[in-house]
C-alpha cells in the first residue's frame, strides 16, 4: 500500500455542462486532507475531482477525473493525477465503493521514484456527518519480469 488519502471537498456545482449525452459535475478544489503510509502530510486546496457522469434507471455510472496535490511533512510536494469508475444508486451514495488509476509527479528527491509508478486506489465514500468525504487507498502496481 503506498498511502491513503482522506480529502474532503467544497459545494458541488451539477450540471454545469453535457458531452455525448454525460453530464459534467465540478467539485470545488479540496478543502483539506491528508495521508498516511510511506510519507504523511496534507491535501493542498487546490485541483478537485471533476467526473462525468450519467443517469439511468435510477443508477448513475460516473468517469472519475480527480487532481490532488499533496504537501508532505517534508515539505515535498506531489502531484496525483486519478481517473476511474464510479457506479452507485442514486438516491444511495452513502457507503459506496469506487476504483482509480493513479499517475504521481514529483520534484521530491525522496520520494521522485513515485513517477514511475502506477497506482490502483480502492475508495469509498465517507459517512455523512464525517469531516472527509471520500477515501482513496492506493496500492503500487509492480510488473514482475521472469
Amino acid at each position: 500500500k503506498l498511502f491513503s488519502i482522506k480529502a474532503a471537498v467544497g459545494e458541488w456545482q451539477s450540471s454545469v455542462g453535457e458531452y455525448l449525452n454525460l453530464k459534467t459535475i465540478y467539485a470545488r478544489s479540496y478543502t483539506k486532507g491528508f495521508l498516511d503510509r510511506i510519507t504523511t502530510g496534507k491535501v493542498l486546496p487546490v485541483g478537485g475531482d471533476f467526473p462525468l457522469y450519467h443517469q439511468e434507471d435510477g443508477k448513475t455510472s460516473a468517469d472519475l477525473d480527480i487532481d490532488i496535490s499533496l504537501l508532505t511533512e517534508d515539505n515535498e510536494k506531489i502531484y496525483c493525477k486519478g481517473s476511474g469508475v464510479f457506479k452507485y444508486v442514486t438516491e444511495k451514495v452513502e457507503s459506496i465503493k469506487f476504483q482509480t488509476l493513479w499517475r504521481f509527479r514529483t520534484s521530491s528527491k525522496k520520494n521522485k521514484y513515485l513517477d514511475k509508478v502506477m497506482g490502483i486506489g480502492f475508495g469509498s465514500v465517507l459517512p455523512t456527518g464525517s469531516e472527509y468525504n471520500f477515501q482513496h487507498d492506493v496500492y503500487e502496481v509492480q510488473l514482475k519480469l521472469k
